[in-house]
């Protein structure tokens, strides 16, 4: 089956590279939802041929093109139960929202939910809605011990009330709401923490392949994301006039044409840029043009310019695009947690 295999060095750590040619036994193999009988086969063929590998990334190459990944470590991932905290509950917690100057305050289920409605977790299947939940309670949480409050506009967790939804999804509002309410209620008093502290919800669409490590962040990991290639919305073109370009920046269209990127993330995306004497962070140029991610190719005309973006977000911590098709495989929300977050604890109240 397998005819080839290389280990390779990939930023620091190994991974197994299993080469195959296509045929319709291989087809169905790949094309199933069950990597049981591939994850026998890979650790069958390492045994045969005596590879001295301890990784645990394999990624399957049929005919020069990457089609799988698959992690061959069986590894227990248990939930750390601490003393009990009864008011951590969904219903009992209290969660206060503040909007414009004004406050109030909600049981966290309420909360949650609103969250969760706001960010569209009722389109990802259970086990990513589980994960998602899991990340904005210890959001939640962090936030409430910390600041006593959670602003309306929150760049992590988005809310608006349910009473909007109930108006905006009048013929599915109880199928949407079902879904995330089971969600909510399976996760009951678990959390993440990275050292015994909350850590903070980092998510995205989609990536590069890749998601990106921040120095500032400890317990995020580069970590393979190859499912998100196969996205819809992994590729993004758009066009600027240097007229919208000069007022958007302040600057004269020499400066933009003089356009250099001057650092990379080790995720290969853009840390930081150079307009003229104007020096910019990628996220800093993201914003002010609305782009859908730093992984960005920028093609200088005489026009105009055209920046190709991959990915949708920071590309930080979990990725929705990658943790579904995950869950497609079999993954539960511990496994998508841990996968993502492999520095972290997952805990919860008793």
């Amino acid at each position: 089956m397998f005819y080839r295999y290389e280990i390779r060095n990939n930023y620091g750590k190994e991974s197994l590279y299993l080469y195959l040619t296509m045929n319709e036994e291989v087809s169905q193999e790949l094309g199933s939802n069950d990597n049981t009988t591939m994850e026998n086969k890979v650790k069958n063929y390492m045994k045969s041929r005596n590879i001295d590998y301890d990784g645990e990334d394999v990624f399957l190459v049929v005919d020069g093109i990457v089609v799988k990944s698959l992690n061959i470590k069986d590894k227990d991932i248990r939930i750390e139960t601490l003393d009990d905290k009864s008011d951590y509950v969904n219903i009992k917690y209290l969660v206060t929202i503040r909007n414009n100057g004004k406050e109030k305050t909600i049981p966290l289920k309420d909360y949650l939910i609103g969250v969760m409605f706001t960010n569209k977790c009722y389109l990802y299947p259970e086990e990513v809605r589980k994960a998602l939940c899991i990340l904005y309670r210890t959001y939640a949480y962090y936030k409430m011990e910390k600041d006593s409050f959670i602003d309306y506009s929150d760049e992590f967790m988005l809310y608006k009330d349910t009473s909007y939804y109930k108006l905006a999804f009048i013929d599915n509002y109880q199928n949407f709401y079902d879904a995330i309410i089971s969600a909510i209620d399976e996760t009951d008093c678990i959390f993440i923490t990275y050292e015994n502290n909350y850590i903070l919800p980092f998510i995205h669409l989609v990536n590069n392949g890749y998601t990106d490590e921040d120095s500032n962040y400890p317990y995020l990991e580069k970590r393979y994301s190859l499912w998100d290639l196969l996205s819809p919305s992994y590729m993004e073109i758009k066009e600027f006039t240097y007229n919208y370009l000069e007022k958007v920046f302040n600057v004269r269209k020499s400066s933009i044409q003089e356009l250099k990127i001057i650092e990379l993330t080790s995720g290969n995306r853009v840390n930081k840029l150079k307009l003229g004497e104007l020096v910019l962070t990628g996220e800093e140029f993201r914003n002010r043009l609305n782009l859908a991610s730093t992984d960005m190719t920028i093609l200088i005309n005489d026009k105009s310019i055209k920046i190709i973006t991959r990915g949708q977000g920071n590309s930080l911590g979990l990725s929705i695009s990658g943790s579904s098709e995950l869950a497609k495989s079999g993954c539960n929300y511990l496994q998508i947690l841990d996968y993502y977050f492999p520095k972290c604890i997952i805990k919860k109240y008793s």
